[in-house]
C-alpha cells in the first residue's frame, strides 16, 4: 500500500487546523514555522503543502504580511482545466446547458430582487452592445458585465464566481462561434431588462431562454472534435 506523500498529509492537518478554528476568509494564519511545529511535520513539507493550497485557491499569501484564509472562488478550478477542453463541442454543450439552467432559472429571483436603476444600467450595458456590433468592435467585455450586473442585486457571491467561470471558458470558445446574421445580440440583451422592468418573471425567462437559443444555434458552427 503506497503511502500518502507527507506534504499532503500536512496539506490535510492544515485543513483540519483551519476548519478546527473556525477560521474564514480573510483570517491570518501563524507563521509556517508555527504550523510545522503545531501540526507536527518539517517546515519544508509545510512550505509545500502551503504553496499547493495557494495553488487551491484554500490560502493566499500576502508578501511581507502573512498567510491568510482566501475567499471563495471557482478560479483555481478554472486554472486546473485543461486548454484541450475548450474546442471540443461536446464539454461546450456541457457547460451551455448549466449555465442556461442556472442563468433561465434566476430570472424569477432576478425580477423581485432587480433595482430600477440596476436594470437601466443593464439596458444601457445592452445598447452599448447593439453599437458595438454596428460598429463591428467586439462585444465581450460589455457582454461580461451585463451578466454580472444582472446578478448584482441576488449579493449571491456563488453566483458572481459562477458566471465568472462560465464566461471565462466562453471566451476560449469566442474566436469560433459564428456571429448571427442579424448582429441582433445587444438587442436580445435588451428584450432581456425589459422583460424584467414590466415585472414578468415569465416573460424574463422566455426572453433569457431566447437568448441561449441564439447562443446554441450559433454553437452549431464549432468545430468537430478530432
Amino acid at each position: 500500500m503506497s503511502r500518502v506523500p507527507i506534504f499532503q498529509e500536512a496539506q490535510a492537518r492544515l485543513r483540519e487546523f483551519i476548519r478546527d478554528r473556525g477560521l474564514g476568509p480573510g483570517d491570518r494564519l501563524p507563521p509556517e514555522a508555527v504550523l510545522a511545529a503545531e501540526l507536527g511535520v518539517s517546515r519544508v513539507s509545510m512550505r509545500e503543502a502551503t504553496r499547493s493550497l495557494q495553488t487551491m485557491g484554500v490560502i493566499e499569501a500576502q508578501p511581507g504580511v502573512g498567510l491568510f484564509v482566501a475567499p471563495f472562488s471557482f478560479r483555481p478550478l478554472l486554472e486546473q482545466l485543461p486548454y484541450g477542453l475548450a474546442p471540443q463541442v461536446t464539454a461546450f454543450s456541457d457547460i451551455l446547458t448549466a449555465r442556461e439552467a442556472m442563468e433561465v432559472g434566476l430570472m424569477s429571483a432576478v425580477a423581485r430582487a432587480s433595482s430600477a436603476a440596476d436594470l437601466a444600467r443593464c439596458a444601457a450595458l445592452a445598447r452599448t452592445m447593439t453599437d458595438q456590433e454596428r460598429a463591428g468592435k467586439s462585444i465581450a467585455e460589455t457582454d461580461r458585465q451585463f451578466h454580472l450586473t444582472l446578478y448584482k442585486s441576488l449579493d449571491n457571491p456563488l453566483v458572481d464566481s459562477l458566471i465568472e467561470v462560465f464566461w471565462e471558458l466562453f471566451v476560449r470558445l469566442i474566436d469560433t462561434l459564428a456571429r448571427p446574421d442579424d448582429d441582433g445580440r445587444g438587442l436580445r440583451h435588451l428584450r432581456i431588462v425589459e422583460a424584467l422592468q414590466s415585472g414578468d418573471a415569465a416573460l424574463s425567462m422566455l426572453r433569457m431562454q431566447e437568448h441561449f437559443d441564439d447562443v446554441r444555434a450559433r454553437a452549431t458552427t464549432l468545430p468537430s472534435a478530432p
